[in-house]
């Protein structure tokens, strides 16, 4: 109701008695609002015009001439969100509603301080009593969040979501249940502490924490103090991403969280191989399952050398990171459970051959990697892919810089005699499909996708175990070749649709990204 300017009542009126739900958006001009009726379980306000919030709460926002806290209580508001008020200043008192579980403020850009309007009455210890979920997201103008040290502040939160607040530089101490925090675009200096007398096992109160994503934090240049510094019994997940100045992890590195299976650090090209007072001897929890180490500095290079402990390591993943110039071989046959294995911008291995294995240690075998993901085929001739080619099942070629395969890459590709699927994704400059394809004799499905400069089949065709073409973006008279074939595959009683009736999972190339 992009018109609507005006809702008048009369004050003594009681308006809505049996309301549960009011949602509001879209009604720009419109600039007040009735007071909310006791019933009510669920606010929506989005791209409304009131310049301040808070009037709506003058019954509720702690203040001397408002409820007293047994009145509070009457109240029974689960869910809050208050999205696209772009001349608010300030936020409405929530902290005292004792039923609030769910709290969403998005898109407030005149928002540049939250305090202790906030939580409300400082006599009471508890703010937030009830609140699982917290989300606060495009606020580019907040700078300041305050608040009293000795209040327990959120003591039922699960999840913590903050995104896109450049200038936000701290947040309070984090309670014991939560569960999962995400700091998106944030300018934080250091990551937020948790209460006191939060502790990682024997005494006191023990951290939930499972789930840890930071990204695009520029203000933050180290893991030492804060979150990292404690121990952390629980968590399972931890992503840190583009943040460009961080350079000291923590002073215990990650060795000492034992229940951590999935690691991923990316773009973060300062930082350092060692704790700030010199320790390298940086070691991986052996509960890590997935890891991912993309332009993190010279990090990357030392944590390849110390993976011989990750006996349960399934999902590698490593790209653009230039100072790793060989693989240390050790340390990788030591993974026996190894499944996935990627690498992208990884140009400075193909010289570095005779660095990985000895070509004589054949009685070393290591794991058999049935999921396969590169940028470039000559990674095929490093000995410790080379090994391994024999049981991928799933080959994903992407962004292929060079115009075709050299002879020797495509007589390594035949050596792919498991091979079900075979995927070529945003090749640009590939002019031709490999000339032995058709001696691929498991190969289930074929994928060609943005590939246009490859002009038709290769001459000897395409093998006759297909059982499904997938392909677009391609050249006109590849396209129809493409068709024809398909057509055939049909035909011929060949054809499967479904991914899973392949006999592999090929849905997990779905994730596959460079």
């Amino acid at each position: 109701m992009p018109e609507w300017e005006e809702w008048s009542w009369a004050d003594d009126r009681q308006l809505f008695p049996c309301l549960r739900n009011l949602e509001i958006g879209r009604c720009p001009r419109l600039k007040r609002l009735p007071s909310l009726p006791l019933s009510l379980k669920s606010l929506s306000l989005c791209q409304v015009g009131t310049t301040e919030v808070p009037r709506l709460w003058t019954k509720i926002d702690g203040s001397s001439n408002s409820m007293t806290v047994s009145e509070l209580k009457l109240y029974s508001l689960e869910k809050v969100e208050l999205k696209d008020i772009p001349e608010c200043e300030g936020l409405p008192c929530l902290g005292q509603l004792p039923s609030l579980k769910n709290l969403c403020i998005e898109r407030m850009p005149a928002v540049k301080k939250v305090d202790d309007g906030f939580f409300g009455s400082r006599d009471q210890g508890k703010c937030f009593p009830s609140l699982e979920e917290l989300t606060f997201t495009d606020m580019p103008e907040w700078e300041e969040w305050s608040w009293v040290d000795d209040r327990q502040l959120f003591p039922c939160l699960r999840n913590l979501e903050i995104g896109r607040c450049p200038r936000l530089k701290r947040l309070p101490p984090l309670p014991p249940p939560l569960e999962t925090l995400e700091i998106d675009e944030v300018g934080l200096t250091k990551l937020p502490g948790l209460w006191e007398g939060i502790h990682g096992g024997g005494s006191c109160i023990t951290a939930s924490l499972s789930t840890l994503t930071i990204r695009k934090c520029p203000n933050l240049r180290n893991l030492e103090e804060g979150l990292l510094s404690h121990s952390l019994p629980n968590i399972h997940d931890i992503e840190i991403a583009e943040c460009a100045e961080l350079m000291w992890q923590p002073v215990k590195g990650f060795k000492e969280l034992t229940s951590l299976a999935k690691l991923a650090i990316r773009s973060c090209p300062k930082l350092l191989s060692m704790t700030r007072d010199g320790d390298n001897g940086i070691l991986l929890p052996p509960s890590i399952e997935e890891l991912v180490l993309s332009d993190c500095g010279n990090l990357g290079k030392l944590l390849l050398g110390r993976l011989h402990n990750l006996t349960s390591l399934t999902r590698l993943e490593i790209g653009d990171c230039r100072c790793i110039e060989s693989l240390p071989a050790t340390p990788l046959l030591h993974l026996k459970r190894l499944q996935y294995l990627k690498f992208w911008k990884c140009g400075e291995l193909r010289s570095k051959d005779e660095l990985l294995l000895n070509e004589g240690n054949e009685q070393v075998e290591g794991s058999s990697v049935t999921e396969l993901c590169i940028d470039d085929t000559a990674l095929f001739k490093l000995s410790l892919l080379r090994r391994r080619l024999p049981s991928v099942r799933a080959l994903r070629i992407s962004n292929f810089h060079r115009a075709t395969m050299s002879d020797e890459e495509e007589q390594l590709l035949r050596s792919l005699t498991a091979l079900r699927v075979l995927e070529f994704d945003d090749c640009k400059n590939l002019q031709s499909l490999p000339r032995e394809l058709h001696a691929l004799s498991s190969l289930r499905l074929l994928s060609i996708i943005r590939c246009p400069e490859i002009q038709a089949l290769p001459e000897k065709g395409l093998p006759m175990s297909l059982k499904n073409l997938h392909f677009r973006g391609c050249q006109a008279r590849l396209t129809e070749q493409l068709q024809k074939h398909l057509a055939e595959i049909k035909s011929s009683g060949r054809y499967e649709d479904t991914w899973s009736s392949l006999g592999y999972g090929f849905k997990k190339l779905a994730r596959w990204k460079l």
